[in-house]
């Protein structure tokens, strides 16, 4: 393509009409067509709303079978939790970023303003209901030279941060029981 061809109009938006060229597009230029119904969406809806701020999937189906098979305080206790789900892994981390620190009871007891027993004992309750998991050292970080020794993750069938998730992880959880629950659910819907 010539300097001149690429200067030159490609594409005129004539008006129906007047047959008045309205526009001219040129080579590289892109075209954004918004309709009515679009413009009426863009103005009651606010766009990207809070999209500087992390967010975790907390399934509808799965807040009330929580509700159902947890007491207040264990509820209350695994939602806590969901601040520190890291995105792919489902780690209980200080933040979500998968890079920060990996906590542990102790960790998790100070941060939520606990005593030390009662976060043991909702961690142990939590993980015999398939809420969250434990795993020793390598048995769900692949590649990790530095030692964890514990390591927490939660249900991503419960919860979940991100778009992707950590197979083994997923394996993990399949048998959890909260798979069979919610996907029972949606049939009994059907």
């Amino acid at each position: 393509m010539t300097l001149e061809q690429y200067n030159s109009p490609q594409f005129s938006l004539v008006d129906n009409t007047t047959g008045e060229i309205i526009n001219q597009f040129y080579q590289g230029d892109k075209l954004n067509i918004t309709r009515k119904n679009q413009d009426e969406y863009v103005n009651n809806y606010i766009l990207n709303f809070n999209q500087n701020e992390t967010f975790i999937k907390v399934y509808d189906k799965a807040v009330p079978l929580l509700e159902k098979n947890l007491s207040a305080a264990e509820f209350k206790f695994a939602i806590c939790l969901s601040n520190h789900v890291s995105y792919r892994d489902c780690i209980i981390r200080e933040t979500s970023n998968s890079n920060s620190r990996i906590l542990n009871i102790k960790d998790i007891a100070e941060m939520h303003e606990c005593k030390y027993d009662y976060a043991r004992k909702m961690m142990a309750i939590l993980k015999q209901k398939g809420v969250i998991g434990k795993h020793e050292t390598g048995s769900i970080l692949p590649n990790y030279k530095e030692r964890y020794g514990t390591v927490y993750t939660v249900n991503p069938f419960i919860y979940f941060r991100g778009a992707a998730l950590f197979t083994p992880i997923h394996n993990f959880y399949i048998n959890s029981g909260w798979y069979e629950l919610l996907t029972k659910d949606n049939e009994k819907k059907k």
